[in-house]
């Protein structure tokens, strides 16, 4: 029991710290560098024929590097999940993959999210998520399966891909470490299978 306490109060202050960080991008660099973004738009409304190349050229740079700001807020924001529930968010986050990225997501589940405690399914969310982040930005996979077995005991998440895969040790990144830290968070545990040229499949397993 003291366990279980000691790592949600890890989990509790890593998701206060995430948000203070999320909170200063925010406040700062995003709010900066859209507010450059907004001039240099202005200026190219004034002046009269084609825009000098350099200044088009740091406008790309900067809505480049506004948009990455974004993506790293939307990872660090807490995944608290809507008032739609654990699915209709996946549901939704499967949406915006389509139209964002061109990657398509399948998602499929067993039993009912109901079935698992309010925070096993935050921690299913955010493993998912960052999941799906790591299909993004490593794998070149067009198409990502999510499945969901709420029904098993332990409950299982399988997130796989068709992507480039790695080789034994080559995908021990911070993404991977987190959704580790998050599985043992709650008692369980987190696999990962990924060959090089034939995909990746994270296995979320909840506690027994």
């Amino acid at each position: 029991m003291k366990e279980g306490f000691a790592h949600q109060a890890i989990e509790d202050a890593i998701a206060r710290e995430r948000a203070r960080v999320a909170r200063e991008l925010h406040d700062g660099i995003a709010t900066e560098l859209a507010g450059a973004i907004s001039l240099l738009k202005v200026h190219f409304e004034k002046i009269a024929g084609r825009p000098d190349e350099t200044l088009t050229n740091v406008f790309e740079i900067l809505q480049k590097s506004l948009a990455h700001v974004r993506e790293s807020l939307a990872d660090l924001r807490p995944a608290a999940i809507s008032p739609d529930g654990l699915l209709g968010d996946l549901r939704r986050e499967a949406d915006d993959f389509a139209r964002l990225y061109g990657i398509r997501v399948e998602l499929s589940s067993i039993g009912t999210e109901d079935m698992l405690v309010p925070h096993h399914r935050e921690v299913v969310a955010q493993v998912v998520r960052e999941a799906l982040t790591n299909v993004r930005r490593h794998s070149g996979s067009a198409i990502c399966r999510v499945r969901l077995a709420f029904a098993a005991r332990p409950f299982l998440v399988e997130v796989s891909d068709e992507g480039r895969g790695f080789a034994d040790g080559g995908g021990a990144g911070y993404g991977l470490m987190g959704m580790r830290e998050r599985a043992a968070g709650i008692g369980g545990r987190l696999e990962v299978v990924s060959t090089e040229g034939r995909g990746t499949t994270v296995f979320l397993f909840g506690p027994n």
